[in-house]
């Protein structure tokens, strides 16, 4: 069973800009999408495929694209991913 991916609006609205402005960044960022989503369907990756905040942030995982960063949830219970934010990598870690 496939993992349902679900988008914060305003994330939403930045992929639509990226679309619009790089489509080749669009592209990348999609394939990594389809790519977490076939790693989600094994439980064990979702610790050696993702990586992880530490507390308090813990529920959330993140992927590099690039210099930028996406971060997600992702529930293995219920099935699906839930896209947060995409940001440059050093906002994040800096």
């Amino acid at each position: 069973m496939n993992y349902e991916v679900m988008i914060d609006s305003e994330l939403e609205k930045k992929f639509k800009k990226i679309h619009d402005v790089n489509l080749k960044e669009y592209n990348i960022v999609t394939r990594k999408i389809d790519e977490i989503k076939e790693h989600s369907k094994v439980t064990i990756n979702h610790k050696n495929k993702f990586n992880s905040f530490e507390k308090p942030l813990e529920e959330y995982k993140w992927v590099e694209i690039g210099n930028k960063i996406l971060i997600f949830k992702i529930n293995p219970y219920q099935k699906y991913i839930h896209l947060c934010e995409y940001l440059p990598k050093n906002e994040v870690f800096e």
